[in-house]
């Protein structure tokens, strides 16, 4: 009997369907370009300029502007769309008053309860840092340096905590990129600092590790000159670079 080979289903078949960019893709992309300092306050951000950086509709440009606004990395205004947050040298200042204290509470909250396995993921981070610093990588060196202070966050074990520092930190980006003395050229963070955080960590000294810290967010701020504020770049440019990367 001939047996005639059986035709392909719906689910054999190669897809030919380009992927689509989801919100989620859109406000990562974002996210990154903030903490790398690349993507400056007051930016404007159309729909209908993301829709041709991302090749996304408009829908999920307006789904990934309601997200990225809850965490106020843009602001809806309306009549004029999106713009990257623009905080004023009176916000600035608060938000370091509110990243000492409350980093000040989830470093000693980390003290208590960090284990070796996570001062090992902080020393595999440290070396991500200078690896980057090594090859140069300003943009993710910069995103890294932010990222340590979550790593130390999420130690702590406290979700509410963790996101609101979370949002602090993404401020702090901005605030960088509008008022940094030297921009990007000049470091935000400085990893001794960061490595004897870890150090204080792993040695369970709360008050050390405190006191590195808030000396360490005390050099940020005195790094800022709120009488400069810094434009913004081309997002095709911005968002092409970062995918590059």
């Amino acid at each position: 009997m001939t047996m005639h080979p059986k035709p392909a289903s719906a689910t054999d078949r190669p897809s030919t369907k380009k992927a689509t960019i989801t919100e989620d893709e859109i406000c990562r992309r974002i996210r990154d370009s903030v903490l790398e300092q690349r993507l400056a306050p007051g930016t404007k951000l159309t729909e209908e300029s993301l829709c041709s950086v991302f090749g996304a509709g408009r829908t999920t440009v307006r789904r990934a502007f309601l997200l990225l606004s809850r965490d106020n990395i843009i602001e809806l205004q309306k009549n004029k769309g999106a713009v990257v947050a623009s905080p004023s040298p009176t916000e600035a200042q608060e938000v370091f008053e509110a990243r000492r204290a409350l980093e000040a509470s989830l470093i000693e909250k980390a003290v208590k309860k960090c284990t070796k396995a996570d001062i090992e993921t902080l020393r595999n981070h440290l070396a991500l840092e200078e690896e980057a610093l090594r090859r140069a990588d300003i943009a993710q060196w910069i995103r890294l340096t932010g990222e340590f202070h979550l790593h130390v966050a999420r130690i702590a074990r406290n979700e509410p905590m963790y996101h609101f520092l979370e949002q602090l930190v993404f401020r702090t980006s901005l605030i960088i990129t509008l008022y940094g003395k030297h921009r990007r050229s000049a470091p935000n963070c400085k990893g001794d600092d960061h490595s004897q955080i870890v150090a204080a960590l792993e040695a369970r000294d709360s008050g050390a590790a405190t006191r590195i810290l808030l000396h360490h967010l005390d050099a940020i701020e005195a790094g800022l000159n709120f009488g400069t504020r810094h434009s913004g770049q081309d997002l095709h440019q911005i968002f092409h670079g970062a995918q590059a990367s």
